[in-house]
């Protein structure tokens, strides 16, 4: 004998039930499904709902990372958050989002703190960007070395213009908290405290535009907010501020921050910028870090001046045939 049910058999089983229980068992078999269809559809590379957040300096890049990935994956539907790196973090911490993008990995106490919450956060390189030094275009500084940054942000600092004038710069930096910051704390201070003439603005955008207004002014920022020569900010304020070359130590050439400089390492302050998340691998977390670094997420990096950390090789064939020496 077969171990079946008939379909008559088991509506007529359903009909013998209360029909408040019919109607709870419904409820519940509904529920499940939609369950189940919601877990698979999050879980989707390629759709769902996602939660990014990002460092302020790296928001034009992320915004048309997200734009375009939104753009080719119709079931897909990102919130974004501009914040501070150290927020971006916290949020990966406190399940605020899927996903985080920063110009650095974890240092050790947070990779304790995650892992106390069993969280393995996994990431990858996406871009080179660095740190840029602006000022007035106004401004008689033609560059500094590398050993003078560090003196710039912890003494007053003087220069001599070209008629021998002793000028004294004044130092702004982004708001509390930036990457910007914490770079300049971790690879440029070390040990050491900022000089209290160094002074903080507020947001990437306020600082940019005080050096605009303001002689004898430099700030630290991060290049990807002025790599994009099309962007808007760029083209308003490139005859109102200038970027200055640095020298690297154990070397007598000026570099300008550039895709070039970053490639070939001459530029002093470069940095990573990394994609991060603490999910699985067949996510909408996994997907987006995907395709940001795959070729059309490295294709925006390339076009909006960063470089692309998985750069295609070129591979040209020359085909040589004997020529006919008459």
């Amino acid at each position: 004998m077969k171990n079946s049910i008939s379909c008559s058999w088991f509506f007529s089983y359903l009909a013998s039930w209360p029909p408040f229980c019919l109607a709870s068992s419904l409820f519940l078999l509904n529920s499940c499904s939609n369950y189940f269809k919601n877990d698979y559809k999050d879980n989707s590379p390629t759709s769902g709902q996602l939660r990014v957040y990002y460092d302020e300096g790296l928001h034009r890049h992320a915004k048309n990372q997200i734009f375009t990935f939104e753009s080719l994956y119709g079931e897909v539907d990102i919130t974004e958050a501009c914040t501070s790196e150290s927020e971006a973090i916290q949020a990966l911490y406190n399940d605020s989002c899927e996903a985080i993008m920063i110009s650095r990995t974890l240092n050790l106490s947070e990779k304790k703190a995650f892992e106390s919450k069993k969280y393995f956060p996994k990431y990858s390189p996406v871009a080179l960007s660095g740190i840029a030094l602006i000022t007035n275009s106004a401004t008689p500084l033609k560059g500094l070395k590398q050993e003078e940054i560090l003196k710039l942000l912890t003494q007053s600092y003087f220069f001599n213009d070209s008629l021998g004038n002793e000028i004294k710069l004044k130092v702004l930096l982004d708001k509390n908290n930036s990457s910007v910051i914490h770079y300049l704390t971790d690879s440029v201070l070390h040990a050491q405290k900022f000089s209290s003439d160094c002074n903080v603005i507020g947001s990437t955008l306020e600082t940019i535009n005080h050096v605009a207004k303001n002689k004898n002014t430099v700030a630290f920022i991060d290049f990807a907010w002025l790599s994009d020569v099309d962007d808007s900010i760029t083209r308003a304020n490139k005859d109102l501020i200038k970027l200055i070359p640095i020298t690297k130590t154990g070397s007598n050439e000026y570099v300008f921050p550039s895709q070039s400089s970053f490639k070939t390492g001459k530029y002093p302050f470069i940095r990573t910028v990394y994609v991060m998340r603490k999910t699985g691998d067949f996510t909408l977390a996994k997907g987006f870090e995907s395709f940001v670094a795959g070729p059309k997420g490295q294709l925006i990096f390339l076009k909006q001046g960063l470089l692309p950390s998985r750069q295609a090789e070129r591979m040209v064939e020359i085909k040589l045939e004997p020529m006919d020496v008459k």
